[in-house]
C-alpha cells in the first residue's frame, strides 16, 4: 500500500504536484491578457467612426469628406488596421468621400472565432461597397493581401468598383507558388498551440518591432515607438489571433494573377523598387496580364509604404487618380 511506502508516496505526491503546476502554467499561458484600449490616433480626428453590419460581423470604418467615394483597404498582418493608410487618406477628403475600413478580424472590427476564407472577405467587401451609395461605385485603394481581396472583388462584381489602385497586392498563391511554408500551415491547424505562440511570441512589442524593421519598412530608422505601440495594441486585442490563425492555415490564399486577367476596369499598380515580397518582377507580370493597367514605382519603401513615406504615396495616388492610364513607367 502507498501509505506503508513513504518513498512511493513522495513520488506520487511529486508527480501530482508537477502535473498541477503544468496545468496552472498552461492555463495562465492561454488566459486572455489585459488589453489596452485602441489608441485614438488609429484614425484622424476629422473622421467619423461608423459601423456596418456585414454577414461576417460588425465592420468599423472611418469617413469624412464628400464627392466620389474613395475606399481604403489595409493589408493583412499582425496588428493590421486602417491605421496603415491614416497618414495618406486625409489628404483626399477635400474632394472625395473617403472611407477607410478595418477588415473583419482586425482593428476595431469584429474578431470572430471562425474559419474565414478569402471568399468571406470578398463577400464582406461587396456588401460594404453596395452600402456606400452615392453617384457611382467607389475607387478602391488596397494593399497587400487586402489589395488582392479588392482585385478578387472587382473580378466578381465589376459593377461595384470604379477602378483599382493596388499597393503591392498578393493572393499568397500567386503564379502557382504557395507563399506560406508547410510548417506555418500546419501550425495554423493547431489552434491551441497557435494561440499560445501568437500571444507569447508573435504579438509582443519585440516581435512586432522586429517584423516592422526587418520586413515592413525598407529603412528601419523610420520605425517609431508610436508605430510599434499601435501595431502591438491592435495585435493584442481580444480575438485578434483568429484572423492570423486563418492566415497561417492558408485559408486566405488564392491566385491573384487569374483574378487580374478577368478585370476589365482601370488598374494602377504601386510597387517598391526595393520589394522582396512580392518581388518587382511580379508587378511587370501582373501588368502584362491585366487589360488596362499602369505601373508606378515607389522609391525606397517597404510593404507599409503608406506609413514609411506617406508624402510619396500621397503624391503618386494624386497622380494616379487623374484617370490617365499609363501602359509602362
Amino acid at each position: 500500500m502507498i501509505g506503508r511506502n513513504p518513498k512511493k508516496l513522495w513520488s506520487v505526491s511529486l508527480g501530482a504536484g508537477l502535473l498541477g503546476a503544468m496545468a496552472i502554467a498552461v492555463r495562465y499561458a492561454l488566459r486572455p491578457p489585459e488589453r489596452e484600449l485602441l489608441p485614438e490616433s488609429l484614425s484622424p480626428a476629422i473622421f467619423a467612426r461608423r459601423l456596418f453590419s456585414s454577414s461576417a460581423g460588425d465592420l468599423i470604418y472611418h469617413e469624412s469628406g464628400s464627392g466620389a467615394p474613395l475606399v481604403f483597404v489595409h493589408g493583412v498582418s499582425i496588428g493590421a488596421s486602417s491605421y496603415e493608410w491614416s497618414q495618406v487618406y486625409p489628404a483626399f477628403a477635400h474632394q472625395h468621400r473617403v472611407l477607410a475600413l478595418d477588415l473583419i478580424g482586425f482593428g476595431e472590427s469584429s474578431r470572430p472565432n471562425r474559419a474565414l476564407t478569402e471568399a468571406d472577405y470578398v463577400r464582406t467587401l461587396a456588401e460594404f461597397c453596395r452600402s456606400v451609395g452615392g453617384s457611382g461605385p467607389p475607387v478602391i485603394v488596397g494593399s497587400g493581401l487586402g489589395g488582392g481581396f479588392c482585385a478578387h472583388l472587382a473580378s466578381q462584381h465589376p459593377e461595384l468598383v470604379e477602378r483599382l489602385i493596388l499597393l503591392m497586392p498578393t493572393g499568397l498563391g500567386d503564379f502557382g507558388r504557395q507563399r506560406l511554408p508547410l510548417t506555418t500551415k500546419l501550425l495554423g491547424k493547431l489552434p491551441g498551440l497557435n494561440r499560445f505562440i501568437y500571444r507569447n511570441y508573435f504579438s509582443t512589442p519585440t516581435a512586432v518591432r522586429t517584423w516592422l524593421t526587418q520586413y515592413a519598412f525598407a529603412d528601419p530608422a523610420r520605425v517609431t515607438d508610436e508605430l510599434v505601440q499601435i501595431y502591438t495594441t491592435c495585435a493584442q486585442q481580444y480575438g485578434a489571433q483568429h484572423a492570423i490563425l486563418n492566415f497561417h492555415a492558408g485559408r486566405m490564399n488564392f491566385d491573384l494573377e487569374r483574378r487580374m486577367k478577368d478585370l476589365d476596369l482601370p488598374v494602377t499598380l504601386l510597387w517598391s523598387d526595393r520589394a522582396t515580397f512580392p518581388p518587382l518582377e511580379w508587378a511587370y507580370r501582373l501588368q502584362e496580364s491585366t487589360r488596362q493597367c499602369s505601373l508606378r514605382i515607389l522609391k525606397n519603401v517597404g510593404p507599409l509604404a503608406a506609413l514609411e513615406d506617406p508624402a510619396q504615396v500621397t503624391r503618386v495616388l494624386e497622380e494616379s487618380l487623374d484617370g490617365q492610364i499609363r501602359l509602362f513607367e
